[in-house]
């Protein structure tokens, strides 16, 4: 802990000179050699501050665990067999080895669609639970990549079925309605394990310290959530729309939205690529028809709402698969290591600040120590202290 009291201590003085170097660098703009010295010296400052962010991190080991949750509350909406009249769903769980009693916990959703499942975010939950989170990862039935219960079904991907076919209704606020029921019974599981004795989850999860994160659909389920169950302490958006009933009020949670931003010179959506690349698709529509409701809902905010916007990565980058290059859109997109690490930094900075209560020196930041990397954020409490 004492190093890691050392490395922020250094963080806070790093910020200190940054900020200075820019305030001086506003006040000798005719003097070409100061500019480009002091240019050096905000350039030096960002990237040492990077470093310090990604060297102050706790990297705990952990175990894995996995339960098959079925909802009796709730019929199966999909089609189903006569032997699984009931909703049920795979909870993927990792949870880290620490010294301390309990740990925060983090529930997770995956996108919509036949490439992605409570296991295909591998990379970032690991990484979650080696910042010292329980993380619980749910496949939502139907709505996924192909995933085997503990009974020996195989759940198919069957997303449109007929329930969503409701007039007047949205298929995707349907499903988005339908993933927050499962999550809400995800966290009553946790919950439960929490106090099982024979469980290996036993009295590892502060139940008063619990936050939202999914991608694409998932992101929409994480926002939703928050509305649905007071549990929820903060919530992140991963490049997700904002799908289900009443999708677009005011939450009270802080939240954080990761968007990606992918634009290649000379491409309109009348390109050849653009037809076999999904990913390119998902961005021109997500441009053209989400972020306009996304800022809308930020603009109404009253809690703390930060949006951090990736030049340079598509929509499946934030998944496991983003560390597989894209053979066609390589020459157009950055590095997927560099990419998740990005994406890793800003979810474990959001979540160590409101749900470990913690001074984050990255979310401090108005101009990202990653030149490809916009920050945006409005409505701050200020109730962590600001470095002038």
């Amino acid at each position: 802990m004492s190093g890691t009291m050392e490395w922020l201590s250094i963080a806070l003085i790093l910020n200190l000179l940054k900020n200075k170097a820019r305030l001086i660098l506003q006040q000798v703009q005719d003097e070409r050699r100061d500019i480009v010295r002091l240019s050096l010296i905000v350039i030096a400052a960002n990237l040492l501050l990077c470093f310090v962010h990604i060297k102050s991190e706790p990297c705990f080991s952990y175990d894995f665990t996995q339960y098959h949750v079925i909802d009796t509350s709730r019929q199966e909406l999909y089609p189903h067999g006569a032997a699984h009249p009931y909703r049920e769903f795979m909870l993927h769980v990792w949870i880290p080895i620490t010294q301390e009693e309990q740990c925060p916990l983090i529930l997770f959703s995956h996108g919509l669609g036949d490439i992605f499942n409570g296991m295909t975010y591998t990379q970032l939950c690991q990484y979650c639970a080696s910042r010292g989170y329980v993380v619980a990862s749910v496949s939502h039935t139907y709505g996924c990549k192909p995933i085997q219960l503990s009974t020996g079904k195989s759940a198919q991907y069957l997303f449109p079925a007929p329930v969503h076919h409701q007039v007047g209704k949205n298929m995707y606020d349907i499903e988005a309605d339908m993933w927050v029921e499962d999550m809400v019974r995800a966290l009553d599981e946790c919950a439960r394990q929490n106090i099982n004795q024979e469980s290996v989850l036993y009295n590892k999860i502060d139940m008063s310290r619990i936050g939202a994160m999914g991608h694409s659909l998932g992101g929409s389920t994480a926002m939703q959530l928050c509305r649905r169950d007071s549990r929820i302490g903060a919530a992140i958006n991963l490049d997700g729309p904002l799908y289900g009933t009443d999708a677009c009020a005011p939450i009270y949670q802080p939240t954080m939205f990761i968007i990606g931003s992918f634009v290649a010179p000379g491409l309109s959506i009348f390109s050849p690529i653009i037809s076999i690349r999904d990913a390119l698709m998902w961005s021109m529509h997500f441009n053209n028809a989400s972020l306009p409701l996304i800022n809308t809902f930020i603009a109404g905010q009253n809690s703390d709402v930060y949006k951090i916007t990736i030049k340079g990565i598509v929509h499946d980058t934030f998944s496991d698969a983003g560390l597989i290059p894209d053979s066609v859109l390589t020459r157009w997109l950055i590095d997927g290591t560099l990419a998740h690490t990005i994406v890793h930094a800003y979810v474990g900075a959001f979540f160590d600040c409101y749900l470990k209560h913690h001074y984050v020196p990255l979310l401090q930041e108005l101009v990202s120590c990653w030149p490809n990397v916009t920050v945006e954020k409005s409505n701050l409490s200020g109730v962590f202290p600001t470095i002038f």
